[in-house]
């Protein structure tokens, strides 16, 4: 995440979703941003005429993301506005001095994780996603999770989640949904059934959700409880019947 995104459509989506699903319950949140320094060589998150199409749709919402469009586009300004209840955030900078290095990549993750303690749901939002790299088989793609043994071949690393973390959050006992980008490497929809399949082999339960607006991008939830599986999978399939020209669900 880097604060010139904030409050732009991926925010708006993100914020939807979680929103329908948690704010009437008594399910603990905590968000770790995976926070990256702004960039500034292309225009990235300017995503932010979107208002008139999702009008209704949440009306706090879209007061609240507007008014910080106007005034200052922040991560810190999404934490105040109250958005999520019973949320808690993990802002400190996911790289040193804009450098990504292994070894402080694994001091940050380590406080993330103890940040992370008590929570039943563990948000997780880099920049780009879970960090992958395409495979090319015979007449066909594939795609590859990477770990911490790929870091230093990942360029900005500090823009992705790496598996050990998947796997790390995983163990401790939460529920993980986690943000990613979708690329141009192959369809966007065969993009998702890839991951959520590698995904599958490691994990007890896992959904995936596309918001399709502009630059199409996911939600991967991942269970480690069937309860809290059943809990959202109802929750998922009225929100993508309330909202399909928005949103598609793969089960």
């Amino acid at each position: 995440m880097q604060d010139r995104y904030a409050a732009d459509i991926g925010d708006f989506g993100k914020f939807q979703l979680l929103r329908y699903m948690f704010n009437n319950t008594e399910y603990n949140l905590k968000q770790i941003w995976y926070m990256y320094p702004d960039e500034f060589h292309n225009n990235d998150g300017q995503y932010i005429n979107y208002f008139e199409k999702v009008k209704g749709v949440d009306p706090f919402l879209e007061e609240t993301l507007c008014r910080i469009i106007k005034t200052n586009r922040s991560v810190y300004s999404l934490e105040k506005a109250q958005l999520l209840n019973n949320c808690e955030y993990f802002s400190s900078c996911v790289n040193e001095n804009g450098k990504d290095d292994l070894i402080y990549r694994k001091s940050w993750f380590k406080k993330a994780c103890m940040f992370a303690y008590g929570a039943d749901f563990i948000l997780v939002d880099p920049d780009n996603g879970i960090a992958t790299k395409l495979i090319k088989e015979k007449d066909s793609k594939n795609i590859k999770l990477l770990t911490y043994d790929d870091f230093q071949m990942r360029s900005k690393a500090g823009k992705y989640i790496f598996f050990d973390e998947i796997e790390s959050l995983y163990s401790l006992g939460f529920s993980i949904i986690i943000y990613h980008h979708l690329n141009r490497t192959m369809s966007h929809d065969k993009q998702i059934k890839i991951l959520k399949d590698r995904l599958k082999e490691n994990f007890l339960k896992v959904i995936a959700i596309k918001h399709k607006p502009y630059s199409p991008r996911v939600y991967f939830f991942i269970f480690s409880q069937q309860e809290v599986f059943d809990f959202c999978l109802k929750y998922l399939k009225t929100f993508e019947k309330s909202f399909s020209d928005q949103w598609k669900l793969f089960l």
